[in-house]
């Protein structure tokens, strides 16, 4: 069950099956790896009960406000500064306090790591569970950023392990806090690729051509193809339409836009193609991933 509403300045990111499926292949990844993952300012009203557990660790960073966690029976309060990670399979309710209601940064970790992950950041000696106080760091933040903003172009095997590869030195923030200081200025994009990504994500509305892409880059269209595919591993098209089903993820999650009017904000205007197209990517339609959004995929 779950009860919520749509925040200001909320991101989530749900990776598609057959993203996820490609993790569970690379050896650097396979064991441990991000199965969703958000950011929610100011939750009011967010809550979410799950009686049975999920197969995945759910990692919760409280950075302001405060919230509760429901575990066995026993509520333990989660405030800014704090974070506990669920191990899986465990029931549990949590939500936003009322009166000050949390901002969270949170993950679904999967893989056969997962529980370890949990036993590495939790470790209490034996007290019973809690949320560990770690404090707030620039640098960890900026590498939960790093993580989405990665994912957020799309799913090749380069983007993939450079996310989850990053996913052990963000879980290392809070097993030692005391060595993440300020945050560190990223690069600019700068090759073609990413140059074309980066347009691709400034135009997700509009129902952009192979070619409209490439000149976007000044480069040819067969030229562009065989770099952006050596470079990603996808076709350009392919490769947009990620993106574009991805940015769909978050308005079917958080708008109460009808699906056909979801299809027209991502380029779309054949509804029953953006239905075929987010199925083909996200393993069920539109209409059900709405109805079924609070339930992680494998």
């Amino acid at each position: 069950m779950r009860k919520s509403r749509g925040f200001d300045g909320e991101l989530i990111i749900e990776i598609p099956k057959v993203a996820t499926s490609h993790c569970e292949q690379l050896p650097l990844i396979s064991h441990l790896f991000i199965s969703r993952m958000g950011y929610y300012p100011k939750a009011l009203h967010h809550y979410y009960q799950r009686p049975n557990g999920i197969s995945q660790a759910i990692l919760l960073y409280c950075t302001d406000g405060q919230g509760w966690i429901e575990l066995g029976g026993n509520q333990l309060h989660v405030r800014a500064g704090e974070v506990i990670l669920l191990p899986t399979e465990l029931p549990h309710a949590y939500g936003a306090d009322t009166q000050n209601p949390w901002s969270i940064y949170w993950m679904h970790i999967a893989g056969d790591h997962s529980d370890a992950a949990v036993a590495a950041v939790m470790d209490r000696d034996g007290e019973p569970a809690r949320a560990v106080h770690v404090g707030f760091s620039d640098e960890r933040n900026a590498l939960f950023t790093h993580i989405a903003s990665t994912l957020l172009k799309g799913y090749s095997a380069s983007n993939l392990l450079q996310a989850n590869l990053a996913l052990p030195h963000y879980l290392s923030s809070f097993i030692a806090p005391e060595h993440f200081g300020a945050q560190k200025p990223s690069a600019g994009a700068g090759s073609p690729t990413e140059k074309a990504i980066l347009y691709m994500q400034e135009n997700l509305s509009n129902s952009l051509s192979l070619d409209n892409i490439a000149r976007s880059v000044n480069l040819s269209v067969s030229f562009f193809s065989r770099r952006f595919k050596k470079d990603t591993g996808y076709a350009p098209i392919e490769y947009f339409n990620y993106l574009r089903i991805q940015k769909a993820c978050q308005l079917l999650h958080f708008s109460t836009w009808r699906i056909n009017e979801v299809a027209s904000a991502i380029g779309i205007d054949d509804p029953f193609y953006f239905s075929r197209l987010f199925k083909q990517q996200m393993g069920l339609s539109p209409a059900h991933y709405r109805k079924n959004k609070d339930i992680p995929r494998q």
